[in-house]
C-alpha cells in the first residue's frame, strides 16, 4: 500500500474534519465563569493586566492578545471565542509538520495528524476563552522549529524557537517545563549541539526577565496562602500514575468515561513504544526515544510534582505534551502489523468521538446561563436591583451590558469578590460566617431602600447562607426560576425575584 499517496489525501481531510468540528461549536458556546473573567480582564490595560495577574496567576501573553482582539473586532462572545478557535485550528495545521520534520513513515503523520484533530480536550479548549489554544499553539511550532534548529542549524529556525518558547512563557509559566524537556533532549540525545542550546537558553532567560517579578510576587501569593488553591487533588486521578496515563489516554482516545479502560490502553500504549524504540535502530526509533523522554521531562515531571504541590491540570496544563502524545501514537500504529486495520479503527473510533462530543455541544443546552438573563431582560426595569452572590457577577454582569439591559444598583456578595480572580474558596466562606453576617445586614439595608424587585442571583456555596436567610426574612419571594448548573463550574443555579413585603 502507498502510504505516501494516502498521506497526500488523508492528512488534508482530517485537518479539515478537525477545523469544521471545532468552528461546529461556536455558535453553541456560552460565556461562563473563567471566560467572563478574562474579558473583564482583557478590557483593563496592559499595565493593569499585570498587576492583576501579580496577585493571580498565569501569565499576560493571551490577556494582552486578547485586550487587541477586543479593540479590533469588540468584545461579543462569539467574535471573542472565534479568537480561541482559531488559535486551536492553528495548532492542529502545524501537527503534520512537525510529524514530517521528526518522522520518515507517512503512517506517523497520519496517525499523530488524526488525533490531533479529534482530541476531545482541544475541541473543549478551541471555544474555551482561555490561554489554552495559546499554549499549545505555542508548543506545537516550539517543538517544530526546535527540531528544525537542531538538524539544520539555520539562525531564523533557532530564532523562531526562541521566539515560540518565550511566547509560551509568557502564555502560562508551566510552560518552562518544555524547554527543560528540550534541554534534556539535547544533553542527553545530541551533546554536540549543547552550545548552542545553551545560547538559545541565555535568549530564553533574557526573553523571561521582564515577568521575573510578577512570577516572584505569585510564588510568595502561594507560599503565604494568600492566593487560593484551585487545582483538585490528584487523588481524583487515582494518584500520580494514574494522572499521567489518564493525561495520555485524553489525548490518545476521543472517549469521555470509560477511565480504567482508557489508562489501561494508555500502559499497552507506553509497553508497546518502550518495546519498539529499543530494539529499533532507524530514524524514526532514535526520534521517538528523544520523544518519549521529553514527555517524562514534562508531563511526567508536573505529574510527579502535583503529589507533593497541586500544579497538575489533567486536559488543561498537559497539553503541552499534545504533539508529543501524537508522535508516539503514531509511531506505534506504524509498527503493528495489521496496519490498515488498526487505522480504520483508530480514526472511526476517534472520529465517532469528536462527533458524539460535538453533538453533546450541540444539544447539551449549555447556554442555558445566558438565555435565563435574556428572558429576565425584558421585564427587569431601572428600579430593579441586581444581587449577584459567590462569583456570579463575573458572567452575570458581562451578559447584562451586552443585551443592553438596564437594571438599578447591582450588587456583589461577599463585596470582596469584585477585586479577586474568578474563585472563591467555600472553607473560608464557613470560617468568615461572622463577618459574613454583618456584611449581609448592611447590604440588606440598602435593598430595602430599592423601589422595584430583587434580582438575586443564587451560587450553591453553603457559606452564603446567612445572606439568604435575612433576604427571606425581610423580603417575599414572588418566584424561583431554576438554572442548570454550568457543567464547567458551579456560577448560579436559580434566580430568585423578590418584592418588599
Amino acid at each position: 500500500m502507498d502510504w505516501k499517496k494516502i498521506e497526500k489525501r488523508l492528512i488534508p481531510l482530517l485537518v479539515l474534519a478537525g477545523v469544521a468540528l471545532r468552528f461546529i461549536q461556536l455558535p453553541f458556546s456560552c460565556i461562563w465563569l473563567d471566560e467572563a473573567f478574562s474579558i473583564k480582564l482583557a478590557h483593563e490595560s496592559l499595565l493593569r493586566i499585570v498587576q492583576m495577574l501579580s496577585s493571580d496567576n498565569g501569565s499576560p501573553l493571551f490577556y494582552f492578545l486578547l485586550h487587541g482582539w477586543m479593540g479590533l473586532f469588540g468584545d461579543g462572545e462569539y467574535a471573542l471565542t472565534t479568537l480561541t478557535v482559531l488559535l486551536d485550528c492553528a495548532a492542529l495545521i502545524a501537527v503534520p509538520f512537525f510529524l514530517c520534520e521528526l518522522f520518515a513513515d507517512s503512517r506517523v503523520r497520519i496517525a499523530g495528524t488524526a488525533c490531533a484533530a479529534f482530541c476531545l480536550p482541544c475541541l473543549h479548549q478551541a471555544t474555551n476563552l482561555r490561554y489554552y489554544s495559546l499554549m499549545v499553539f505555542c508548543t506545537v511550532m516550539g517543538w517544530l522549529f526546535f527540531y528544525r534548529a537542531l538538524r539544520r542549524g539555520a539562525l531564523r529556525d533557532g530564532m523562531l524557537f526562541v521566539f515560540f518558547s518565550v511566547a509560551g512563557f509568557y502564555t502560562h509559566t508551566l510552560y518552562l517545563f518544555v524547554p527543560l524537556s528540550q534541554f534534556v533532549v539535547l544533553a542527553v540525545f545530541h551533546r554536540e549541539r549543547l552550545r548552542a542550546g545553551f545560547m538559545a537558553s541565555m535568549f530564553l532567560l533574557a526573553g523571561m526577565i521582564l515577568w521575573m517579578p510578577s512570577l516572584a510576587l505569585q510564588v510568595s501569593g502561594y507560599i503565604s496562602g494568600s492566593t487560593p488553591e484551585t487545582v483538585p487533588e490528584l487523588m481524583h486521578y487515582h494518584g500520580a500514575i494514574g494522572a499521567y496515563l489518564l493525561s495520555i489516554s485524553s489525548q490518545m482516545l476521543a472517549i469521555d468515561g470509560m477511565k480504567l479502560v482508557r489508562m489501561a490502553a494508555a500502559a499497552a500504549l507506553i509497553l508497546f513504544v518502550l518495546f519498539q524504540m529499543v530494539r529499533g535502530r532507524s530514524d524514526d526509533d532514535r526520534s521517538v526515544r528523544e520523544l518519549f523522554v521529553a514527555h517524562l521531562f514534562s508531563i511526567g515531571v508536573i505529574v510527579t510534582l502535583s503529589t507533593f504541590r497541586p500544579v497538575f491540570w489533567l486536559d488543561k496544563i498537559d497539553l503541552i505534551g499534545l504533539p508529543l502524545v501524537c508522535a508516539l501514537i503514531g509511531y506505534a500504529a506504524s509498527k503493528v502489523r495489521r496496519t490498515t486495520l488498526f487505522f480504520a479503527l483508530l480514526i472511526a473510533i476517534n472520529f465517532a468521538g469528536a462527533v458524539r462530543y460535538t453533538e453533546w455541544r450541540v444539544t447539551g443546552k449549555l447556554t442555558e446561563q445566558r438565555d435565563v438573563i435574556a428572558r429576565l431582560g425584558a421585564e427587569i426595569s431601572s428600579n430593579d436591583a441586581v444581587l449577584e452572590t459567590g462569583i456570579s457577577h463575573f458572567t452575570v454582569d458581562y451578559y447584562l451590558d451586552q443585551m443592553k439591559i438596564q437594571t438599578g444598583p447591582r450588587y456583589v456578595f461577599p463585596e470582596i469578590q469584585m477585586t479577586r480572580p474568578s474563585c472563591i474558596d467555600p472553607k473560608k466562606l464557613l470560617e468568615d460566617q461572622r463577618e459574613l453576617t454583618q456584611e449581609a445586614a448592611i447590604l440588606v439595608q440598602k435593598l430595602k431602600s430599592v423601589g422595584g424587585r430583587i434580582y438575586v442571583f443564587h451560587s450553591p456555596y453553603e457559606g452564603l447562607a446567612p445572606l439568604y436567610r435575612q433576604i427571606d426574612s425581610s423580603f417575599m419571594l414572588e418566584r424561583s426560576i431554576p438554572v442548570r448548573q454550568h457543567p464547567w463550574g458551579p456560577v448560579y443555579t436559580q434566580v430568585d425575584v423578590y418584592r418588599r413585603r
